[in-house]
This record gives C-alpha cells, sequence and structure tokens, in this order.
C-alpha cells in the first residue's frame, strides 16, 4: 500500500469538492461491489466503470482516487471490521443521499456479473435485494420521514446494515475464491 494516507481532518465534503462529476459515495460501493468479484486489475476496472456513472467530463484525479482506493481495500481486509462508508456527516439530506447514491453504486457494481449473485446463500441474496430497494429510494420522501431523533438512529441502523452486510458479502465471496483456489492448486 502506497504511504499517501488521507488525514482524518479531510471531511467527505473537502474530497466532493475534487470530483464536483462524481459522488464519491456511489463511487465508493461500485469499488466496494466489485471488490466482492474476480479481477486482475480491481483499481482499473474501477476506474472504467467510473466512467458509466460520473456527470461531467472534468478529468479525475486518480492520485486521490488511488488512495480512497487503498483505503478502502485496506478497511476490507482489517480484522477490526472497520470498513467506513464514504458518506456525507451532515446536513441530513445529504447523509441520505449519499446512503442512497452508495446502494446504487453498489448494486450497479454487483450486478456487473451475474457469478456474484449466483455465488451466495439465501441471506446474501436477501442482502442484496435490500440494497437494491435503498437504491430505489427517494431522498425527499425519506427526508419527510424523518420526523425525530429516533428516525435519524434508524438511518444509521440502516446504514450499518448495509456497512455490515458489505463486509460480509465481501468475506463469503472472497472465501469462496480461496476455496476454489486451494481445490484447483490440488489438481
Amino acid at each position: 500500500m502506497s504511504e499517501a494516507q488521507i488525514p482524518q481532518s479531510v471531511t467527505y465534503e473537502l474530497l466532493q469538492q475534487q470530483f464536483p462529476g462524481l459522488n464519491l459515495s456511489e463511487a465508493q460501493g461500485l469499488l466496494i461491489a466489485l471488490l466482492c468479484g474476480e479481477s486482475l486489475d480491481y483499481f482499473h476496472n474501477w476506474l472504467v466503470e467510473l466512467e458509466h456513472i460520473r456527470f461531467d467530463e472534468a478529468e479525475l484525479n486518480q492520485e486521490i482516487l488511488k488512495i480512497l482506493y487503498e483505503k478502502s481495500v485496506a478497511e476490507l481486509n482489517s480484522d477490526d471490521f472497520n470498513l467506513s462508508l464514504l458518506l456525507p456527516e451532515e446536513p441530513l439530506e445529504n447523509r441520505i443521499e449519499g446512503f442512497i447514491k452508495w446502494c446504487h453504486g453498489f448494486s450497479y457494481g454487483f450486478g456487473l456479473s451475474s457469478d456474484l449473485y449466483a455465488a451466495l446463500d439465501e441471506d446474501g441474496r436477501e442482502y442484496i435485494r435490500y440494497i437494491i430497494e435503498f437504491s430505489a429510494l427517494e431522498k425527499s420522501q425519506v427526508v419527510e420521514e424523518l420526523a425525530d431523533e429516533s428516525d435519524y438512529l434508524a438511518l444509521e441502523e440502516l446504514i450499518e446494515f448495509v456497512r455490515v452486510g458489505a463486509l460480509m458479502l465481501y468475506y463469503h465471496l472472497k472465501g469462496r475464491d480461496d476455496r476454489e483456489e486451494a481445490v484447483s492448486q490440488l489438481h
């Protein structure tokens, strides 16, 4: 992994300003889904797919994207289950939009490989169905329905559900890859 790291003081908003034509929540959701699959060059595949979800032609800062990529990979492979979803902290409307976009990116990325879905157990498939439902939510409707602090806590619980579910899918699918590799090496 490179020596460059994102300082703790860097906020989502500051990072997002570097990418006016790309939603970073959606980009990270896409990346995490791609990392669940198989590839010889995940970073390159991510850059290719980012071209399909961006909404302008401004040049992407690949150095910052590489750092975000390495950070996400390190978090996925951490023994501490410390994957953090790249979402705005506030205002609430932006956090909701980031959550919806993250789910959209994940469902898009996961849908690029039919092999991934076929390899899931029923719990994994149910998780993917939830992600697809979350990605179809309308931000304005969700904002209207969040009337008090307990509703905000429910949103945070959904975010945690998505975060932990993404980790579980990653571990499940990577465990499958490791088992298949071990079996193929025996033959």
